[in-house]
């Protein structure tokens, strides 16, 4: 691998604010921290940059919030000469890598049914995307549709979802058994890069496509997987199941202190204490729930506040500073500030921007 570039980056600082990009697992993030780590990046300090916590890293049942995940890949990949980094990431997949999915599919009896428990357990892993699957005659298509909307993040976030399936299908089956194509988005790349694809799913490559997938024979779902434990498989996807119960009520619980915000913005009232009064809870309480879900109450304000701001700004019926009001601010200047901060853009830019779009 190349060497880690030697100047600090300030990509992160520069990088807008997205108010919807979910959660990811925290085997997630450590697949690519592990080729940061390789490749001699500093990753301490890019944690420290981006605001995660390391020692979160070392439990494999938490997450952390899409928002610090796409600041994450944003500073790796500025730290980095690496230009096919997500696709470079593969090769650290796990069965840990996909949470208890990765378990699951370890016990189930031939690829195919390991390919059918994806969606039903995929938000284990997180909310980076979602996956779809259709029949092609004698072949079979798994596409994944990528949430996340920096497109310089997206696309290595893609090259490593296709790839970690891959290599994660031959750990399973125990042989190298090649797809019939891939299909990717991204415009054809440089010849170098062309042959990194192919060293890696070593299979015709497509692209410029409308959707990123595999697309494989039939015959591959029936292959055996070496470590079929058809008991186990039910006990983990019962366990399976209660984890997304319970990742649905925190998440149910996120989106209802969110309206509280909102509701309490223009009054003042939106302060962490007085919201968490508003649930009955202590404040500790309410910070070691939104821990559990990798949130702090910041970013849930800042997430709100946003959401709101953009709304407000594309309905043209107040001005900036009623805007500000409106959010909670004490004074304008302090709105102008907060929405440069976290979009790179002034609250008055962004008007002029969404006028033009047609």
């Amino acid at each position: 691998m190349n060497a880690a570039k030697n100047t600090t980056s300030t990509h992160n600082s520069q990088a807008p604010l997205d108010d919807n990009l979910g959660q990811a697992s925290v085997p997630a993030v450590n697949q690519y921290l592990h080729l940061a780590t390789e490749q001699k990046l500093d990753v301490d300090a890019i944690c420290q940059q981006v605001g995660l916590d390391k020692a979160r890293l070392s439990d494999n049942s938490q997450h952390i919030t899409g928002l610090i995940f796409q600041q994450l890949i944003l500073e790796l990949l500025a730290q980095s000469p690496d230009e096919l980094f997500g696709l470079h990431t593969a090769k650290y997949v796990q069965p840990g890598s996909y949470s208890v999915l990765g378990y699951i599919s370890m016990n189930c009896e031939n690829l195919g049914q390991a390919i059918t428990k994806i969606q039903p357990f995929e938000k284990l892993v997180g909310d980076m995307g979602t996956t779809t699957f259709a029949p092609l005659a004698d072949k079979v298509k798994i596409s994944w549709h990528c949430q996340f909307t920096d497109p310089k993040v997206k696309r290595h976030m893609i090259d490593n979802c296709l790839g970690s399936w891959l290599t994660f299908a031959r750990y399973l089956v125990g042989q190298e058994s090649n797809p019939s194509e891939i299909l990717l988005s991204r415009k054809q790349p440089p010849l170098s890069q062309q042959n990194e694809y192919q060293a890696v799913f070593k299979c015709p490559m497509s692209y410029g496509q409308s959707e990123n997938a595999i697309v494989f024979d039939k015959t591959l779902l029936s292959l055996p997987l070496n470590k079929g434990d058809k008991q186990l498989l039910s006990t983990l996807e019962s366990h399976a199941q209660a984890l997304i119960s319970d990742l649905t009520i925190e998440k149910d619980m996120a989106t209802q202190l969110k309206i509280a915000i909102e509701k309490s913005l223009k009054n003042g009232n939106f302060h962490q204490q007085e919201i968490a009064q508003q649930f009955g809870f202590s404040t500790k309480t309410l910070q070691r729930r939104l821990a559990a879900l990798g949130l702090s109450f910041q970013v849930l304000l800042d997430e709100t506040r946003l959401s709101m701001a953009k709304k407000y700004l594309a309905e043209h019926s107040l001005n900036l500073n009623q805007i500000s009001s409106e959010l909670g601010f004490t004074e304008p200047r302090s709105f102008y500030r907060w929405f440069n901060k976290l979009t790179l853009q002034t609250p008055g830019d962004y008007r002029k921007a969404l006028a033009k779009t047609p």
